[in-house]
């Protein structure tokens, strides 16, 4: 598992699997003293994106439209994680910084 990486995952709060860009920094994804990763849900995209969603597609290893919801970080278990589909492009990986430090005031 990497940073930018995107991996299937489930959460508490959420009633089945999605897709989530991995945030969390490299030392941390690679210590063995850390089980946790953070992570930027993924839906598809229904309508028009939001002030807070990035859209992701094929370039990222989607097959349809899918947002990146930038508003809220979600804790994984480093071990539940499954199905890597693909990494988020250099382009899309400026604009979810850009928005995340924008969305948390950073």
């Amino acid at each position: 598992m990497r940073q930018w990486e995107i991996w299937k995952g489930k959460p508490a709060g959420f009633s089945g699997a999605h897709w989530f860009v991995i945030l969390t920094p490299p030392e941390r994804l690679a210590s063995t003293r850390h089980y946790q990763a953070n992570g930027l849900a993924c839906f598809s995209l229904r309508g028009s994106p939001t002030a807070v969603d990035v859209v992701l597609n094929s370039a990222e290893g989607f097959a349809h439209a899918t947002v990146c919801q930038c508003d809220l970080i979600h804790v994984l278990a480093k071990g539940e994680c499954f199905d890597r589909i693909g990494e988020v492009s250099w382009e899309r990986q400026q604009q979810i910084r850009s928005r995340v430090k924008a969305l948390f005031r950073l």
